[in-house]
């Protein structure tokens, strides 16, 4: 069905009884032989019908009126098994490379079966697939059996995925029914019968065996036709007429190749269901309304058809005036002299307004022409005025005098604001210009010299300050690397001792028990018995504190995990790093007093 995908899969269903192990053609071929000796009809398509709960699966077949359906079942089951027990069972062809690849791409797989839980993991056991399988349920669970939907529902739920991401592989029809009631991908395998229309319909494919499923979901991501719309000018936002209009369209251009044209039309149907449209019915409409369209087209060329030869007709009778309109013709005559008379009353009426308009035009030019005249006097007289005010180029300009030139001077040092300027300042020599004196600019410089120092000066120290506190961090960090490796050093060092204490004593043993070594190992036990007193010191201060540590009894007799002997040996490994850790504390202080004289 155009509506699914297999490109996002994070769950696999699998039914087991006809899918993984060809178990209904056992069931149907010892019913079939049973009917055979009864001599009642038998056939596959009754017995695929009745499949999907061992509890009903019997009741609507032909010899359900002289068995018993749940001690029936029984009896086939263990039958079967038995013989299967015997021959030995082997899954269905592509079962294991299909569960290899599902393992790879981290999907999760649960098995379903029509019976029991117990012989679904028995036959899985069996065919030796129980290991790859993440869940197995069967219909004997207080879940309601196929065709309800609570198997699936709880599937999903349990491992947390969108129905989007779940497919359910099967080949029983109310198993198919039930997955398409949940709204998840299907994938129908063809078993005992041949899939019928509605197989076709509610699947997203329809596979001859394991391998073509396999090949279905590996490649099912190029069935996803979300990928072709774009290429095929069929957007989101297009309504279904729309749609059928470029599938129209689509057809026209690409008639001649039909796997261009399955593309085409799968992808059109995809959409419509996308849109919870109908392809058949959304079909229908649109002929309907076209087919509206061209008899209502049809109607109005006939009416214009009849429009035109009425015209026609019209034109073609003699022009025949009654004598009503032969007596008003006078009439008509003088209203035609009266709107003549009415159109020269109004030019004339124009023309006297245009002279008079031109009339007041010339008495206005002489005013006009000496208010021209005073307004170029009153020019005159203002630019002589400011020609007056301005200095000659040619004469000196006057110094402003002391106090003048103080009030200069303590303005633009209350104006002077030095925001984002350079260093370096310019003041121009030219003595016209108006500045500051030499002595008050020199001050100027030297405060903004000052300034700029300053701020250099706090520049490098918060540089200082940063290399200073990156260095801190970097020999924090170095000193903490350093005390990590000499503890390491000081547990690896004590074990090595420890290490080539055992085998020297080991390959020298006769020497230390009875020969010219003896007076080592009676240094060795005193030196052990001084551990061991230490570790019994340690441990009782610490199972005081903190109870789940062990006390020095339990350490050497009851903790379960070493020997009374293992335990002496590791008090001796703990007190040889005591003692190295306490000389290494020493030999570091010494080495810092050197280094301070």
């Amino acid at each position: 069905m155009a509506g699914q995908n297999v490109s996002d899969l994070k769950l696999v269903i699998i039914e087991l009884d006809g899918c993984i192990f060809p178990l209904n053609h056992y069931r149907y071929n010892f019913y079939k032989n049973l009917c055979k000796k009864q001599k009642v009809a038998m056939d596959r398509q009754t017995f695929y019908n009745a499949l999907g709960n061992m509890f009903t699966m019997y009741d609507s077949l032909p010899l359900s009126s002289t068995t018993n359906s749940s001690s029936f079942n029984q009896t086939v089951e263990k039958d079967l098994y038995d013989y299967l027990e015997v021959k030995g069972i082997k899954p269905n062809d592509g079962v294991m490379e299909l569960l290899e690849y599902l393992k790879q791409k981290d999907i999760k797989i649960a098995v379903v079966s029509t019976h029991k839980t117990k012989d679904a993991i028995r036959y899985l056991e069996k065919g030796k697939l129980y290991n790859r399988i993440d869940y197995v349920i069967g219909t004997d669970t207080k879940l309601q059996p196929f065709p309800s939907t609570d198997i699936i529902d709880f599937l999903i739920e349990k491992y947390g995925v969108n129905k989007s991401q779940t497919l359910l592989i099967t080949s029983i029809g109310q198993l198919l029914d039930s997955g398409h009631a949940a709204g998840i991908n299907l994938i129908y395998v063809e078993d005992l019968v041949k899939a019928g229309d509605k197989e076709h319909t509610i699947s997203y494919e329809v596979s001859k065996s394991m391998y073509e499923t396999l090949n279905d979901i590996i490649f099912g991501r190029y069935e996803d036709f979300s990928m072709y719309q774009s290429i095929l000018g069929m957007d989101d936002n297009m309504s279904p007429e729309e749609l059928h209009s470029v599938r129209g369209h689509l057809a026209d251009v690409y008639s001649g190749d039909n796997d261009l044209m399955d593309i085409v039309n799968k992808t059109y149907e995809w959409r419509l269901s996308e849109l919870n449209v109908d392809p058949v019915a959304l079909d229908d409409e649109i002929s309907k309304t076209q087919q509206l369209k061209i008899i209502k087209q049809e109607e109005l060329e006939k009416e214009a058809q009849r429009l035109e030869e009425e015209k026609r007709q019209q034109e073609e009778a003699p022009e025949e005036l009654p004598a009503e309109e032969e007596e008003e013709l006078p009439l008509d005559d003088t209203e035609e002299s009266t709107s003549e008379l009415s159109l020269e009353d109004e030019l004339a009426g124009l023309e006297d307004m245009l002279s008079a308009i031109e009339r007041g035009a010339q008495e206005n030019e002489e005013p006009a022409e000496e208010l021209v005249e005073d307004e170029e006097d009153d020019l005159e007289a203002e630019l002589k005025a400011l020609e007056d005010s301005l200095p000659s180029l040619d004469e000196e300009e006057e110094e402003p005098a002391e106090e003048d030139e103080e009030f200069v001077e303590e303005e633009a040092t209350k104006e002077f604001k030095p925001v984002d300027k350079p260093k370096e300042f310019f003041f121009p020599d030219d003595e016209t210009s108006l500045s500051l004196d030499k002595q008050a600019t020199g001050e100027l410089d030297s405060v903004i010299d000052k300034i700029f120092s300053e701020e250099e000066k706090e520049t490098e120290e918060e540089k200082e300050i940063d290399k200073e506190e990156s260095k801190k961090k970097k020999v924090t960090l170095e000193k903490v690397g350093s005390a990590l490796m000499n503890i390491l050093y000081t547990f690896s060092l004590s074990l090595v001792i420890l290490v080539v204490g055992l085998l020297i004593y080991t390959s020298l043993q006769a020497s230390f028990e009875h020969g010219v070594l003896s007076f080592v190992k009676d240094i060795y036990l005193v030196y052990s018995n001084i551990a061991n007193a230490f570790m019994s010191a340690i441990l009782t201060v610490l199972h005081a504190i903190i109870p789940p540590i062990p006390s020095y009894a339990n350490w050497m007799k009851n903790n379960g995990v070493i020997s009374s002997a293992a335990a002496g040996v590791a008090n001796v490994y703990f007190f040889n790093t005591f003692i190295i850790a306490i000389v290494e504390v020493v030999v570091y202080f010494i080495n810092k007093k050197k280094d301070k004289e």
